[in-house]
């Protein structure tokens, strides 16, 4: 990537170099010619006008030597390729030598009878003429020449010059700035390579990911990635521990009874069989809500909604765990609006969301464990609370993920969340509800959810 980076920007910089030095000479070759062709117009009028005093020997060769490398002389000193002073009959051709390079054709000779001045272009060479009378009465002619671009070679220098150096700038340019471009992405292929292979400890550095623009954000989410596989690895681990720990206790129980029982060292078979029969029913608990979960990540889960009047399951699931808070010497109390309140839901699944959250409440309250309903807002809302420990401020964000069992380090610290919170929040979201957990005003914890009023 570096390499094409590089040739994509020095082959831009060169692209541009030459699209503007060849606009640059072709304008400037223009505007040179008109310019030397003007100048040189302006020059052969000038000199013209000196030179009506000269005359033009008609057969002293000597002279005519003479006055040509007066000539000579004079276009040096005022820089131009050539000159000559003809004679100019009425008719037919101008008497003399024209500059190199000229013809009596390419001379408006009528025009310059008349005493015009005229120019003109010759490829490379421009040339300009005017004719006068000298004292003596002789129509004489002046021709001058010159380069038509007498400044573009050293500018062409020049510019090359500048574009070696332009070039060898965008080179170290590209270089510097490709590697600062391409290091995070090769740290970003190399992290990812390791986190594909399994090792999530694998991290971007932080001067790598410090590059403050869009490449510096997507290396920060890779190593927030990699944070977030490496935590719910973490929480896979414990708990799946948590599980193994969860179904070994009950079949360690009921073995141990069984055995008991066909050894015939049991006293009490009928207080034996209601113990094997709690230790299955807690089995059947347990691995009933890993294959809801299971159901749940499939899109295919099925609902049944229809429209209930939740104060009478909410009464319904009080009544039903009233023994079991008295067991424990709780007060199970339920405030329920005089009201009708309709929701669109699946009878049995909320029947279980509330009664997941009352047994996880009654399970750490002190004294008290109440519910809560009202409507406002378009919405019907049902509090479950307790008086108990309550949760940790950072552990209430993960108190529903399904493996969440602590906040800083699930290996060593629980947080008490277990399946059934999990199983609270994919049903609440499956039937368009939401639910959040938060502190009670009892001291506790407290879980609200919340559903759409029917029509």
């Amino acid at each position: 990537m570096r390499r094409r980076l590089a040739i994509a920007i020095v082959g831009l910089v060169v692209a541009a170099l030459f699209l503007a030095g060849v606009g640059t000479i072709v304008l400037t070759s223009v505007a040179s010619r008109k310019d030397a062709e003007q100048d040189l117009r302006e020059q052969v009028e000038a000199i013209g006008e000196l030179l009506s005093e000269l005359t033009i020997p008609r057969t002293a060769s000597d002279n005519q030597e003479t006055l040509r490398e007066r000539l000579r002389r004079m276009a040096s000193s005022i820089a131009v390729e050539g000159i000559g002073l003809l004679v100019l009959p009425p008719t037919g051709d101008p008497i003399g030598v024209l500059p190199e390079g000229l013809t009596p054709e390419d001379l408006n000779l009528a025009s310059l009878r008349v005493g015009e001045t005229i120019s003109g272009n010759e490829g490379e060479l421009i040339w300009a003429a005017r004719s006068s009378m000298n004292r003596q009465g002789v129509p004489q002619l002046l021709v001058m020449t010159a380069d038509a671009n007498p400044t573009l070679p050293p500018a062409f220098r020049w510019f090359l010059i500048a574009s070696v150096t332009t070039i060898g700038i965008a080179v170290l340019v590209t270089v510097r700035l490709s590697r600062r471009l391409t290091e995070p992405i090769r740290h970003a292929r190399d992290v990812t390579r390791q986190l594909a292979q399994g090792a999530l400890t694998a991290r971007i550095p932080a001067e790598a990911a410090d590059v403050g623009d869009e490449v510096g954000e997507l290396m920060t989410s890779i190593n927030q990635m990699a944070d977030s596989l490496q935590r719910a690895n973490a929480l896979e681990r414990q708990f799946l521990m948590s599980v193994s720990h969860d179904l070994r206790t009950p079949l360690t129980s009921i073995r141990g009874y069984a055995e008991a029982l066909t050894d015939g060292t049991v006293d009490h078979p009928a207080r034996v069989g209601e113990i094997i029969e709690h230790e299955a029913n807690r089995l059947e608990r347990l691995v009933g809500d890993l294959l809801l979960l299971a159901r749940l990540e499939s899109t295919e889960f099925p609902l049944h909604h229809d429209v209930i009047d939740p104060r009478s399951t909410i009464q319904s699931v009080t009544d039903a765990l009233q023994p079991d808070a008295l067991n424990r010497g709780l007060e199970l109390i339920a405030r329920l609006p005089d009201h009708t309140i309709a929701i669109d839901v699946d009878p049995d699944r909320f029947a279980q969301i509330v009664t997941n959250l009352v047994s996880n409440a009654l399970r750490y309250a002190s004294r008290t464990v109440s519910l809560t309903l009202w409507s406002g807002a378009g919405h019907a809302h049902l509090a479950i609370g307790d008086d108990g420990v309550g949760i940790e401020d950072e552990d209430l964000p993960h108190v529903f993920e399904r493996l969440y069992t602590a906040a800083a380090n699930p290996a060593i610290k629980e947080s008490g969340a277990g399946l059934g919170l999990a199983i609270v929040r994919d049903l609440t979201e499956r039937m368009g509800g939401s639910v959040a957990a938060r502190r009670s005003a009892m001291g506790g914890a407290e879980f609200v959810i919340s559903f759409q009023l029917a029509r």
